[in-house]
């Protein structure tokens, strides 16, 4: 009697090791990393590494991903015996952290405090730094929670009359460049008797930007952390 073969099954069962297999393999889960393209054990979605999980090249890291990035709390393993323990965010150092010196046979050498666009910045969290040539009656700066590319500038008056300088016309961003060319372009803007606006689509983080105003005033500020970054300046009319 010939043994019955069941294909559903058969083919349920090879669905599934192959799924499982492709969880955990680097050939079928990408690491967008150079220093960590080789082998990966860990989460897996959409052919990216995600979740929990384990990538090693050049470099090691073991901890949390999102999107094929180091995305969250991890321990990151340099080749050359150092190491850093902490958050991440789109593959950058960013917030709390300590990095390890290795100096064997010496206790390691640690720096604890926090980073912010892959850059350490102290022993407290600062995700920019900002300059103008005369300041603004109010100016509000800040970063979405969750990870951006892009930064909207919105000028405009406090007391609702149109927003002017002390020439009397209306007061705008008149230019915004960056020398290290991290903007892409202009999403959106407009200007009314109130308020002048801009958005523009950005690059890569950290990201120096250089601002002119229409009455001559400038402004000069650099981005670490990647996220949707709003800047208000308003003046009291």
């Amino acid at each position: 009697m010939k043994p019955v073969l069941h294909t559903p099954l058969i083919i349920v069962f090879l669905l599934n090791f192959l799924f499982s297999y492709a969880q955990k393999d680097s050939f079928f889960c990408k690491v967008k990393m150079p220093e960590l393209d080789g082998s990966y054990m860990g989460g897996c979605k959409l052919g990216l590494a995600d979740g929990d999980g384990t990538a090693r090249g050049s470099h090691i890291y073991t901890g949390q991903f999102k999107n094929g990035l180091p995305n969250g709390t991890g321990n990151y393993y340099y080749s050359d015996s150092q190491y850093y323990s902490g958050s991440f965010q789109d593959g950058l150092k960013e917030g709390k952290g300590e990095m390890h010196y290795a100096r064997k046979p010496k206790p390691d050498s640690v720096i604890k405090g926090y980073w912010s666009g892959d850059i350490y910045r102290g022993k407290k969290y600062i995700t920019y730094s900002f300059s103008t040539t005369e300041a603004f009656d109010q100016t509000e700066i800040s970063p979405s929670s969750s990870s951006g590319n892009t930064v909207s500038v919105e000028i405009g008056t406090t007391s609702g009359s149109p927003s002017g300088s002390r020439a009397g016309y209306v007061l705008a961003l008149m230019n915004l460049v960056s020398p290290s060319g991290c903007i892409l372009k202009t999403e959106s803007s407009y200007d009314s008797d109130f308020k002048s606006y801009r958005k523009f689509e950005l690059a890569s983080f950290p990201c120096k930007l250089f601002g002119t105003l229409s009455d001559g005033r400038t402004f000069e500020i650099e981005l670490y952390k990647a996220a949707n970054w709003k800047l208000r300046f308003y003046q009291n009319k």
